[in-house]
């Protein structure tokens, strides 16, 4: 893909991925699990310095399967930068032990969160506003959890940077 190509497509990503800015990460819910078994707010992970990548995943996508590597990069890429990722699994709690396999054959870097799928579902419509479509999803938070994208489907790295860049103030 040329480089003319590429910025139209990364635009189109973008304004594809933007939401209104009234929605925060606290506000919606958001009760699971670690995949211990622990209750865990959402709210707790989400980081009043960081951009947050939330991603939710299923251990039966084969999407999922081929993207998540590279979220485990821009995760691992990130650790000291304006950018975190958290997976939220919704494999359910029947599904635990697939989701700890999946997570180990990945060697998955980002910690991630299991939910049952209505759950999960739930708290992705009363984050965003939208009906859940399916795995991947990846919601994208600015700084103390103001929810700023939305996208099913793969996205590159290197989109969630760009995007995270061309709204990032700094502050």
């Amino acid at each position: 893909m040329n480089g003319g190509r590429r910025r139209l497509v990364l635009i189109a990503l973008l304004a594809i991925l933007l939401v209104p800015a009234t929605t925060t990460a606290t506000g919606t819910g958001g009760l699971f699990r670690t995949l211990d078994g622990e209750r865990a707010a959402l709210r707790n992970y989400i980081p009043a310095d960081r951009w947050l990548v939330l991603v939710i995943w299923s251990h039966t996508c084969p999407v999922c399967r081929a993207e998540l590597g590279g979220y485990s990069t821009l995760f691992e890429q990130h650790r000291d930068g304006r950018l975190t990722v958290l997976g939220l699994s919704l494999d359910g709690e029947s599904g635990t032990l697939e989701a700890w396999a999946f997570i180990e054959e990945l060697d998955l870097a980002f910690p991630s969160l299991i939910g049952e799928p209505a759950a999960v579902a739930d708290f992705f419509r009363r984050a965003s506003g939208r009906a859940f479509q399916g795995t991947p999803t990846l919601l994208v938070y600015a700084p103390g959890g103001v929810l700023k994208g939305t996208q099913a489907g793969a996205v590159p790295p290197a989109a969630i940077e760009a995007f995270i860049a061309s709204l990032d103030t700094g502050s």
